[in-house]
């Protein structure tokens, strides 16, 4: 109903997105058909979904992987949960549980002698964009999915404020509050694991770290969907030639304003806001690192130079790179091909069950 809206509310950008993804998907098509022996770097299936993503990046932003939420999510899917010590606002989902993220944990973990994990999640957008809920038809997608191989899982996605109005540290605030919580709530760190897109992925490493230096315990693991890590930009120094294969069609116009949005004057090449120049002492002891990214994004170069500072640091990390894949593939979306939704699904379940294993839990 959100996305009819949108659209019968903007007719003139609604033609503009219809036009422009026809005519994408046209071209795409026509150049297999006249260019058979023509080598593709990505698949048919993956550039039609580029046709479509680029354009309604361009033209509707919240159609690419999100919708708007609204408010009409109803508390049995998305929990509202805010907590002023900590100063964080979130969203339990499923929201179907009132009590505390403890008794869930416990209630789960009793009845169905299953792992429980609890997972706080940042929403990618540059810092810049979106908000908890937005990718809430994911959230309850892996919980099916991590459910079908012996995993239950609940997300706490923080609502952290947008650059615009807060920059850096913001969002890394806001995520460790939601951490401190679930902390004081009595819920083992080795039961909590760290997760997100993006900007979102950026926050995560940024919070990891920063548990090293306040001496809190680490997360069981980090699960990174196309992290975007770098501010001083050097993979954009004479323009990122990876739009041509990512949606991100402006990102090489984007991300400046973005960064420095987010940095407002702090520099980017601190080891506070860039996890990059952090030296391998800095982060040694840092929780294990999945890093998951497109070979055809605008981030693959950093999520390759985070994998390579983990292993100098002796930091457990594994990277996953899928051939000719787009920015944040690895949240599952209906376009990708089911046999690399399954594999990806996959690697971060069986990633949280290794590093969450009871053997290695505390009592709750």
């Amino acid at each position: 109903m959100n996305l009819l809206l949108l659209l019968l509310q903007n007719p003139v950008k609604t033609l503009q997105f219809a036009y422009t993804w026809t005519t994408s998907s046209f071209l795409v098509i026509l150049q297999s058909i006249l260019l058979p022996h023509y080598p593709e770097y990505q698949s048919l299936r993956t550039r039609l979904h580029r046709a479509y993503l680029s354009s309604a990046y361009l033209v509707f932003p919240h159609l690419t992987h999100r919708l708007p939420v609204g408010s009409s999510v109803p508390e049995s899917r998305a929990y509202p949960v805010k907590d002023a010590v900590h100063n964080f606002n979130g969203y339990l989902i499923p929201g179907t549980k009132r009590g505390m993220l403890k008794d869930l944990c416990e209630e789960r973990s009793s009845s169905s002698h299953r792992e429980c994990v609890t997972i706080i999640y940042a929403h990618g957008g540059g810092y810049s964009a979106g908000e908890a809920r937005m990718y809430l038809p994911y959230m309850e997608r892996w919980e099916k999915a991590a459910s079908d191989v012996g995993l239950e899982v609940v997300f706490l996605s923080v609502e952290y404020p947008l650059s615009d109005g807060s920059p850096h540290p913001a969002q890394r605030d806001a995520f460790l509050g939601a951490y401190r919580y679930l902390l004081d709530l009595g819920v083992p760190a080795q039961q909590i694991v760290f997760m997100g897109d993006s900007a979102g992925a950026g926050c995560c490493v940024l919070s990891g770290i920063h548990c090293l230096r306040l001496g809190l315990p680490q997360p069981a693991c980090t699960v990174l969907h196309s992290p975007w890590l770098d501010p001083s930009m050097p993979a954009h120094e004479g323009g990122n030639a990876l739009v041509a294969t990512d949606y991100v069609v402006k990102v090489n116009a984007a991300v400046p304003k973005l960064w420095d949005m987010w940095l407002d004057g702090a520099s980017s090449t601190s080891p506070d806001t860039n996890p990059l120049y952090n030296r391998p002492s800095e982060i040694y002891g840092l929780n294990p690192q999945l890093i998951l990214v497109g070979g055809g994004e605008f981030a693959l170069q950093e999520a390759k130079d985070w994998k390579k500072l983990c292993d100098a640091a002796a930091v457990d990390s594994r990277l996953i790179c899928e051939p000719g894949q787009m920015h944040i593939y690895s949240l599952g979306s209906k376009w990708l091909a089911p046999g690399v939704r399954k594999r990806t699904d996959e690697a971060i379940f069986g990633w949280i069950m290794e590093k969450t294993s009871r053997q290695s839990n505390t009592t709750l």
